[in-house]
C-alpha cells in the first residue's frame, strides 16, 4: 500500500506534525509512505486559460506532473491544510486549481482521501473550512473516507498534544489495517 500525503502549509508546524504522525502509524503497519510539502514544490498557479478542457493536460512547465503521478499512484491520498479564513491555504487551493485538468480522470473517481485541516480562532471556522475542503473530492469522485480537524493555535500545539498525536497515529494504522 502507498499512502501520498500533500501538505498545503507554509509553514513547518501543526500540519506537518499531524502528518508526520499519521504516516508513522501507516509506515509502522508497512504500508509506503510519502510526504510532499507543497511549500518546496515548484508548482504554479493555474492561468485560467482553459486549454485542459479539451487536452486534459496542462501546459504550464513545472513539477505539477510529478507530483499528479505520485497522486495516480497513491491508494490513500492525505490532503491537509491549516484553515485560513474558513477555507484551505492559497498553496492547498493553488494545487486545487491544477487539477482541473485531471478531475473527470476516471482513474482519480473512487481514490480514498482524508482530509486535514487544523487550525485555530474557533471549531465553526474549521468546519466551515472542511465544508470547502470537502468539496474537492466530490467535484473528483474521489471518496472521503475520514476526515480531522484538530483545534489547535500554537505554531506547536499539535506536536504537544499527546491525545491527537494518538489519535493521528491510530488513524494512519487504521488506513492500512482497515
Amino acid at each position: 500500500m502507498y499512502i501520498l500525503a500533500i501538505n498545503g502549509s507554509h509553514r513547518r508546524g501543526n500540519t506537518d506534525e499531524i502528518l508526520k504522525k499519521i504516516l508513522d502509524g501507516a509506515a509502522g503497519k508497512g504500508a509506503r509512505i510519502e510526504l510532499v510539502r507543497l511549500l518546496d514544490e515548484k508548482i504554479e498557479n493555474c492561468k485560467g486559460c482553459m486549454g485542459c478542457e479539451t487536452t486534459n493536460t496542462c501546459k504550464i512547465g513545472d513539477n505539477f506532473p510529478k507530483l499528479f503521478d505520485k497522486l495516480l499512484k497513491a491508494d490513500v491520498l492525505i490532503l491537509a491544510s491549516p484553515n485560513y479564513f474558513n477555507n484551505v491555504s492559497a498553496m492547498m487551493k493553488g494545487f486545487i486549481d491544477r487539477m482541473n485538468a485531471h478531475w473527470k480522470n476516471p482513474a482519480i473517481a473512487g481514490k480514498k482521501v482524508v482530509l486535514v485541516m487544523p487550525g485555530g480562532y474557533s471549531k465553526e471556522s474549521i468546519k466551515r473550512g472542511m465544508r470547502a475542503f470537502e468539496e474537492f473530492p466530490r467535484i473528483c469522485k474521489m471518496t472521503v473516507v475520514e476526515k480531522l480537524m484538530p483545534h489547535v493555535d500554537g505554531p506547536n500545539e499539535a506536536k504537544e498534544d499527546k491525545k491527537l498525536m494518538q489519535e493521528c497515529l491510530e488513524l494512519g494504522e487504521k488506513l492500512v489495517i482497515g
